[in-house]
């Protein structure tokens, strides 16, 4: 691997050099930009170790650089000014497209550079690249951002073409799926799916939206005899403001109810940025749907503006911790203790937490052992049909060794 780092410190170049030669890398340093931007195009680097602090100059003017010009090399950070720029540093570069392999600390340069070093485990990211909200990732057979308008979308309805997936929501204490996440996808005439976020909100303006949940909660119901072996605690169903605000809502979500009673719980996601509207809306709402049996979750928690007072008004029997949170976990101490800070405070209102976007076992592990309940993520299962659950179902295995989870799902 050849590595290029660019410091205007000419004292850590022996340093660097001897550490990186150490792990059997070629090495480069430079101390200006304009060097370090040759360097770049002549001898295209698998890394660049990059300052952030230049004197007149910035290492976030080589980023801007790199950017401009579609240079597809890695970085990471070194820094002295502590874990905060870094932080700040890595957000900028994500945001403009180049991949951020590592922030070391100059005071802890020997420790913190050796996973970068070692060339027995190749590098990868510090995360998995995010995921859309909602968990949408769309498959093969699935359309982005197609032309579609209101009379296709009420044609398609008519069809019977809405179609309930599901993603499981897991355990953390014994691994079981004890729960799914109900997501509406819509099949075209030429068999590809539409994800709920490119249906969705035009169903919302063409008030299509009320149908449309309708016919939903019916063909969750027809499942019903598909469920109940799954031996599932909840489904969890995503409601639309303009739903809610209707005076029909309840009625609405009492078919629901009352077409999985002895089945499974029905729960229902209100999202953190409507839960700031009418707030004497949602307390009706919230106080007649515990009434009838359904719990609520407050989705995309810590990503709104009105958390706290919903919280204390309104209630919640769930907190869903939204998947930036937990993407970020690892990107920095500032990210890992926001997040715990989260989890103590959602334990300590005794609600249940569930961590969305889990993607690897590391951030498994770790909400396991900061008292985390369920976790939801491409790591337990991608959103799929009634018969892609059963099988998740059908498959799930745990294994404990002294409280450290080995696997989960085979």
């Amino acid at each position: 691997m050849h590595i290029l780092y660019l410091d205007d410190d000419p004292r850590m170049e022996s340093t660097l050099r001897r550490i990186v030669r150490r792990h059997g890398h070629s090495f480069e340093f430079c101390t200006s930009i304009q060097t370090c931007k040759t360097a770049v195009l002549v001898l295209t680097p698998d890394l660049l170790l990059l300052d952030l602090g230049l004197g007149q100059e910035s290492g976030l003017d080589l980023i801007e650089w790199l950017a401009i010009t579609k240079q597809r090399i890695p970085v990471a950070f070194l820094s002295g000014y502590g874990d905060d720029l870094l932080d700040t540093a890595q957000r900028i570069a994500k945001a403009r497209g180049i991949e951020v392999r590592g922030l070391v600390s100059k005071a802890l340069l020997a420790n913190d550079l050796m996973p970068l070093l070692n060339p027995h485990q190749p590098l990868q990211p510090l995360h998995s690249p995010s995921i859309a909200p909602n968990y949408t990732a769309l498959s093969h057979s699935e359309v982005h951002n197609p032309p579609f308008d209101a009379e296709l979308l009420a044609e398609r309805l008519k069809a019977g073409a809405l179609e309930p997936f599901f993603q499981p929501i897991i355990s953390l204490v014994d691994g079981r799926p004890c729960g799914a996440e109900v997501l509406a996808r819509l099949r075209l005439a030429d068999g590809s799916l539409l994800a709920a976020r490119d249906f969705i909100p035009l169903a919302e303006t063409a008030n299509l939206i009320d149908p449309l949940t309708q016919d939903l909660f019916d063909k969750i119901i027809l499942l019903r005899e598909r469920l109940q072996p799954l031996d599932l605690n909840f489904l969890s169903v995503n409601l639309s403001h303009f739903t809610i605000e209707e005076p029909q809502a309840i009625e609405l979500l009492q078919t629901l109810v009352t077409g999985l009673d002895g089945c499974c719980r029905v729960q229902v996601e209100i999202t953190e940025t409507w839960a700031r509207n009418d707030r004497q809306v949602l307390r009706d709402f919230a106080a007649r749907a515990q009434l009838m049996g359904a719990s609520l979750a407050i989705d995309d928690f810590g990503t709104g503006y009105a958390s706290l007072r919903n919280l204390a008004e309104l209630p919640f029997n769930f907190l869903k911790i939204d998947l930036s949170f937990v993407s970020e976990m690892f990107d920095s101490i500032k990210a890992m203790t926001v997040l715990m800070a989260v989890i103590s405070f959602g334990q300590r209102l005794g609600l249940k937490l569930i961590a969305e976007g889990v993607e690897t076992e590391a951030q498994r592990d770790l909400l396991f052992r900061a008292g985390l309940d369920l976790a939801q993520g491409y790591l337990f299962g991608r959103p799929g049909s009634i018969e892609l659950l059963e099988e998740l179902c059908s498959q799930s295995q745990f294994y404990l060794d002294n409280g450290v989870i080995l696997h989960s799902l085979k």
